[in-house]
């Protein structure tokens, strides 16, 4: 069960209504159809893996998204950064991000964790013990965007399915 399966379809706060200078940098305009230069995911979890690699791990990737300082900037929002449930304003951030092609490269290794920085600003009180993000479903067209991925260590509920997609790209690939 994937991230909406366990948490269904909220209501979503969304971003566009949400002002904040630095989020233009990497957010598509409505409409904006031109993904030329633009990394493309069919899976949210697979990508949130790939934040955690360049906007926290490496610190490529601008700006780096804080839930508390997100929080304090948009009281309007009423965020709960005790919850225990995904933040959507949170999640659409994530979601509407757009990942510069020019970072694929510095990918090497995805190590998703529960305790990643990625997960912590989406559900801050996350224990990291459910299938939230679980990485059940990738595309090699997705995976191919990566040339230097080498390994990964994913949450999967779905590993030999996943496995055999990672392996076919050459990529070794173990469960967390």
């Amino acid at each position: 069960m994937g991230l909406f399966g366990l948490f269904g379809r909220k209501k979503e706060v969304e971003l566009d209504k949400v002002k904040d200078d630095n989020k233009e940098k990497f957010l598509r305009e409505p409409g904006d159809n031109n993904t030329e230069g633009i990394l493309q995911f069919e899976n949210l979890n697979f990508k949130l893996a790939v934040i955690q690699v360049l906007m926290y791990d490496l610190n490529l990737l601008k700006p780096c998204f804080d839930i508390y300082d997100f929080a304090d900037e948009h009281k309007e929002l009423e965020i709960n950064t005790d919850s225990y449930t995904v933040i959507e304003p949170a999640l659409n951030f994530f979601r509407q991000l757009s990942i510069p092609r020019e970072f694929a490269h510095y990918v090497e290794k995805i190590d998703m964790d529960g305790g990643n920085e990625v997960y912590m600003n989406i559900i801050p009180q996350w224990d990291g013990e459910d299938e939230c993000f679980d990485l059940n479903n990738i595309t090699s067209s997705e995976i191919r965007q990566f040339p230097n991925l080498k390994e990964a260590t994913i949450m999967s509920s779905n590993f030999d399915k996943v496995k055999e997609i990672f392996v076919a790209e050459n990529i070794d690939v173990e469960l967390l």
